[in-house]
């Protein structure tokens, strides 16, 4: 086993990239959901195999200002993670010392997963993790890809022969002014956490913002190994015949990677809009910003911010304790209540800094033939605990209904569909609770593993024992 915590960033060579940037540049997108037909591992692994050879796989050493000053431009990235069913699929078989945990292992499709996240029925789902469920697609392997616009895609497509393929496609003109826009017109990945460790030997900068220590969180928060906000190493699982990477025999299989949260989710953009036109604005506020608990481009619902580079630079206990800026069941404040949780300040960011995730989803767009086309998000969500990141925030904040002490509702965005739905917005002259329509369905979700480039390469040349085909 692993002797002494390793340093992040002197294992960037073996941690794929979408771990530690967002690729900002690269605002085309598209998300391959691939099944293993039955039969079929070896082209599988002889795909994946070129796939993790290439340099579209992009390591998060390129963007270590240390060792490339002088970065090589890219156009195109890829990442590619599995399921635990896709695993299995592959041959790849856990230890019995140090398995992969239950989450994982049970797959956010299965019936136990839906009950603890809240989610059923989940008629609607399309696809998911978790194998043999009826009118489902079952997800082995998720690639996710990302290019510059304007360009044609360099990575060779999956061998129909080898993978049963869904693919979830960009929504263009998701970019505005270099700024990612989801579909209700909200300025999207803002609020990211900084991982501590990323860059160890660059000279300390002084930062402008008082409350940049608010969002540096541990790298075992995200990444596999590492210590974590518990001042623990985070659990690695390990598998059959894995010998350790270049660095030595102790470490274990799953060192560098992470774990992935994934859902598509569609979003009723006629809905929103509908919702916003009919009623009146909120102290200047619509009330779409006062569901999601920003203005449309980013800025926070604070009595003392208003600046773009402020977007990240507040506090609730603080400045708004009560929720008449931004209020208490606002999708924002729910999925981060920042410094709200303690007793004081302190208390309140350490207890927040258990549950953050690291957030790489993007918008996209589903032609359906009709003059309604499906969009919405593919949410990716990294983390290193499924349990106690992903699975807390969606069952104990976003689909709790006392949540700050509300009565009867959930998150107003990516809450229950179940109607009727309110939402309070304090201090209104008129009554304090507006009626809601469901504003998202979640067509299919699943875990992943995202695995450090030397397991990836083990994954893709392994020989083991593959998973029996339903007619074995």
């Amino acid at each position: 086993m692993m002797k002494q915590a390793p340093f992040l960033s002197e294992h960037l060579d073996d941690i794929q990239a979408l771990l530690t940037v967002g690729f900002g540049t690269l605002t085309t997108s598209r998300f391959w959901l691939l099944t293993i037909r039955d039969g079929r591992e070896e082209q599988a692994r002889a795909w994946l195999s070129a796939l993790a050879r290439s340099s579209l796989l992009v390591r998060a050493e390129h963007f270590d200002d240390r060792k490339n000053s002088d970065r090589a431009h890219i156009d195109e990235a890829v990442a590619v993670a599995f399921s635990f069913a896709g695993l299995a699929k592959l041959g790849i078989v856990e230890t019995d010392r140090h398995p992969f945990p239950t989450p994982f292992r049970d797959g956010m499709g299965s019936k136990l997963r839906e009950a603890l996240l809240r989610d059923g029925p989940r008629t609607h789902w399309r696809w998911s993790d978790a194998e043999g469920v009826a009118g489902r697609h079952t997800a082995h392997v998720l690639v996710v890809q990302l290019r510059l616009p304007g360009r044609e895609w360099r990575i060779k497509d999956p061998d129909p022969d080898a993978f049963c393929t869904i693919t979830v496609e960009d929504r263009p003109r998701s970019f505005r002014k270099g700024n990612l826009y989801e579909p209700f017109g909200f300025r999207d990945g803002i609020a990211q956490p900084e991982i501590r460790g990323l860059r160890d030997d660059l000279p300390a900068k002084p930062h402008a913002d008082p409350l940049y220590e608010d969002r540096v969180v541990a790298p075992g928060e995200f990444v596999l190994g590492y210590v974590n906000e518990y001042d623990e190493l985070t659990y690695c699982p390990d598998v059959q015949g894995w010998t350790g990477s270049s660095r030595g025999k102790g470490d274990r299989f799953a060192l560098n990677g992470s774990y992935l949260a994934v859902r598509q989710i569609e979003q009723n953009v006629k809905a929103f809009r509908a919702l916003e036109k009919a009623n009146p604005r909120f102290g200047g506020r619509t009330i779409g910003e006062k569901l999601m608990g920003r203005r449309k481009k980013g800025w926070p619902l604070s009595w003392n911010r208003g600046g773009g580079k402020d977007s990240d630079a507040f506090r609730y206990g603080v400045e708004d304790a009560n929720g008449f800026m931004c209020p208490k069941g606002a999708h924002i404040r729910r999925v981060n209540p920042r410094d709200s949780l303690g007793v004081d300040v302190p208390s309140g960011t350490k207890a927040s800094k258990l549950h953050r995730l690291l957030r790489r989803g993007r918008p996209y767009l589903e032609e359906t033939g009709s003059e309604q086309a499906r969009e919405g998000m593919f949410f990716i969500a990294c983390n290193a605990d499924l349990e106690r990141q992903f699975e807390f925030i969606h069952q104990r904040w976003v689909r709790n209904f006392h949540f700050g002490n509300l009565r009867k509702e959930d998150d107003p965005i990516v809450g229950s569909s179940t109607l009727p739905k309110t939402f309070t917005v304090p201090g209104l002259p008129t009554g304090d609770e507006v009626s809601l329509a469901a504003f998202t369905q979640t067509l299919g979700g699943g875990y992943f593993f995202l695995p450090g480039i030397k397991a990836l390469e083990f994954i893709a040349g392994h020989r083991g024992r593959s998973a029996p085909s339903d007619t074995d």
